[in-house]
């Protein structure tokens, strides 16, 4: 007999000692051995980032850990970080330097001060705490490309309030009405942006853009668009309709009449049934914000860059309609004669959407940059003298100057 349970097929025992040659059901077999980690000689091991390209500053990066490991009586084999027995684990590592963190889990917290690493990278020492004798000094490069541009977009109105439900009221009249939601808010206005763009070499990169956006210096690879953006903000949605109050029950009497020769309890309605209230309007939703004032201007000497740059100053949208509030159901009753129910309450209207933000001001100019960052260490305008001096001793994990062909 066999039985199918979930994707399993069982074998119902009958008969054993006619099927088979023991009378009793054999020892149940010894529990695989547990390859444990800690079981293993590490022959060697490597810490790196994978494919990461470097530590871009301010952004989570990820620590990586490759090791060849033997356990007693097996060859050699690869083990990486994980959360298996027979993986190395995360938290068995430290992670320090002067502009790094690492936490239990690898992952590393590179400074976001892009000044700090321009010229010396994230050096970061790794120890491996069950074995100590596994301990590098790391240096991992910075790279920028997770800055994109400069951003002061205006923040969102706040969302209208509920209507609130209408009350349900005594047997016989009608539900409350619900209340109309309130409008959203006023989208706010996006700020102001005076930037400046130039092109620059540092040691570990022949080629980036630098950027000044109110005074706020980053930089970022030399073959991306860079956005600077003053949106305005998206009104606030408005609040929903509150839903109506149900109508009240009608009242019943019982009365003892004469029917068919003989006497009869019946129950008789009095008055009415009360009509539901009708549901709120929604509320309006607020208009968006006013785009912002931006101002871009990219070194002369470079007018490539201005197909590198963009700037986004749209109003803001306008915000939803709140929803309407449904109506509350009529009342009912019960009485077997001069029955009455109440009307249903009319659902209200749904808010209007809000009015978008008008647009701002944008412009790209070409202008005289240079000199803006003449104070900034560790970057030098890109073909100058001083920029090629920078890449005569690059250091490990620098990215080569192109050749042209």
């Amino acid at each position: 007999m066999s039985v199918l349970v979930r994707g399993f097929v069982m074998i119902g025992v009958v008969g054993t000692s006619a099927c088979f040659g023991y009378s009793a059901m054999p020892p149940e077999r010894a529990a695989p051995a547990v390859r444990k980690i800690q079981d293993a000689k590490i022959l060697e091991m490597k810490v790196h980032l994978h494919k990461q390209l470097g530590l871009c500053p301010g952004l989570e990066g990820k620590m990586y850990v490759n090791a060849n490991v033997q356990w007693p009586g097996s060859k050699p084999v690869v083990r990486s970080l994980g959360s298996d027995v027979d993986s190395l684990q995360p938290s068995d590592f430290t992670i320090t330097g002067p502009l790094l963190k690492g936490d239990a889990k690898a992952h590393l917290f590179p400074d976001p001060d892009v000044q700090k690493s321009i010229d010396v990278g994230f050096d970061a020492t790794v120890v491996y705490k069950p074995d100590p004798k596994f301990t590098f000094k790391e240096n991992f490069p910075p790279e920028y490309s997770c800055y994109g541009g400069w951003f002061t977009d205006g923040g969102a109105g706040g969302p209208g309030a509920y209507g609130g439900d209408g009350g349900n009221n005594g047997p016989g009249t009608p539900g409350d009405h619900g209340g109309h939601g309130g409008a959203g808010g006023h989208g706010e206005p996006g700020g102001k942006i005076t930037a400046y763009v130039t092109i620059v070499a540092t040691r570990y990169y022949p080629r980036l853009f630098a950027v000044l956006a109110n005074n706020t210096f980053f930089l970022a690879p030399a073959d991306r668009e860079l956005l600077f953006g003053a949106a305005g903000g998206q009104g606030g949605a408005g609040g929903n309709g509150g839903w109506g109050g149900n109508g009240g029950d009608q009242q019943t009497e019982t009365k003892e009449i004469w029917e068919n020769k003989q006497k009869v309890n019946v129950t008789f309605g009095v008055g009415v049934a009360g009509n539901g209230g009708h549901g709120g309007d929604g509320g309006s939703g607020g208009p968006g914000g006013r785009g912002g004032v931006v101002e871009v201007t990219y070194d002369a000497a470079f007018p490539e860059l201005a197909r590198f740059l963009s700037v986004d100053v749209r109003g803001g949208a306008g915000g939803w309609g709140g929803a309407e509030g449904g109506g509350g159901n009529g009342g009912g009753s019960t009485a077997e004669r001069r029955a009455k129910e109440g009307s249903p309450g009319q659902p209200g209207r749904p808010g209007h959407e809000g009015s978008p933000g008008p647009d701002g001001s944008g412009v790209v100019r070409a202008g005289q940059v240079a000199s803006r960052f003449h104070n900034i260490r560790g970057i030098a305008i890109f073909g100058t003298p001083q920029a090629k001096a920078m890449q005569q001793n690059p250091p490990a994990g620098a990215v080569a100057p192109r050749t042209k062909k």
